[in-house]
């Protein structure tokens, strides 16, 4: 009974983190373009396109999700954020990569005139571990043997979210990891809810990364802010569910800090469709920034001035 409420807790925390990480994809995809940048050494602005791909490919073992893929310029990149470490992580990544190269597939040339020469390409993979342990690697290797007797190592690199303290993730601009920054707490939890100076510690920590947070992103980035506070406060609701003292104070600084409200946030409260239409918003109000017109954004985006114009109006409403 007790190994299957374990399990169950498991299960339950596994959820919770997915749930946050997907989350963050779907409603501020650009908060990913800085941990690509480490993880790859790329060099992509904050507001460099990104194209969310399909994460859903048949696999071996069924229709299976991955957890983020996003196009950027030429490139697919894929990232697996994992609770915990997993010695089946680099077939399931391998798994998914081939899936995926397999959509790349396009007919080419190759050997004198074929009609049978193809070209795959596949993705940048990553695992984003928020849990790790002495054996964890920093990177994960399946090697490849094919029929002429050679062979290659593919390597997917392994990011530890916990080797990252709180200074780096705000220096290298690593929001996607701060909402899982508490995680590095839990096998001392017990004592330092009962340690009333420790416990200021820990809350005097949340404060400064609120705060930090309000200075790194300004009014205008206004949902990013609000997504991040949410998504810091429902990993910390978890974390400290045991505690539920600490988590009453540490929810009061969570949302004691100014909470902007954009056009964006508020489509998302009234669950009016998001998709398409919150990525069309932010690509509006970036482009207006820049002093583009209506009719340069409704054709950088692809789109006719019928289209954009009513968000294109609802987004200058929101900044005047």
């Amino acid at each position: 009974m007790e190994d299957t409420m374990e399990l169950n807790e498991v299960q339950e925390s596994n959820t919770v983190f997915d749930d946050v990480f997907r989350t963050m994809l779907e409603r501020i995809p650009e908060i990913m373009i800085p941990l690509i940048n480490e993880i790859f050494s790329t060099d992509y602005p904050d507001d460099e396109p990104i194209t969310q791909l399909k994460n859903e490919h048949f696999t071996k073992s069924g229709v299976t999700i991955t957890d983020c893929v996003l196009g950027i310029r030429e490139k697919h990149y894929h990232l697996e954020c994992q609770s915990t470490p997993d010695r089946t992580i680099a077939l399931r990544i391998i798994e998914h990569d081939m899936a995926l190269a397999l959509q790349s597939a396009k007919e080419v040339e190759l050997s004198g005139g074929s009609e049978h020469d193809y070209e795959m390409f596949f993705p940048h993979s990553c695992v984003i571990y928020l849990r790790h342990n002495e054996h964890t690697k920093d990177c994960a290797r399946v090697r490849i043997r094919f029929q002429d007797g050679t062979h290659h190592c593919y390597d997917i690199p392994i990011i530890k979210a916990q080797n990252y303290t709180k200074d780096e993730l705000f220096e290298k601009n690593l929001l996607a990891l701060l909402p899982y920054y508490f995680m590095r707490y839990e096998r001392s939890l017990p004592e330092l809810c009962r340690d009333e100076e420790a416990s200021r510690v820990l809350l005097a920590e949340l404060l400064d990364i609120r705060t930090r947070l309000e200075q790194a992103i300004g009014e205008e980035k206004g949902l990013i802010y609000t997504e991040l506070i949410s998504h810091i406060q429902k990993i910390d609701n978890h974390i400290f569910r045991k505690h539920k003292e600490m988590r009453k104070r540490m929810e009061a600084i969570t949302m004691g800090g100014q909470v902007y409200k954009t056009l964006t946030v508020e489509i998302l409260e009234q669950g009016i469709e998001q998709g398409e239409r919150l990525h069309l918003l932010t690509l509006i109000q970036k482009k207006l920034a820049k002093g583009k017109s209506l009719e340069q954004i409704a054709d950088e985006l692809e789109e006719t001035v019928e289209v954009i114009r009513p968000l294109y109006e609802q987004v200058v409403q929101e900044m005047n």
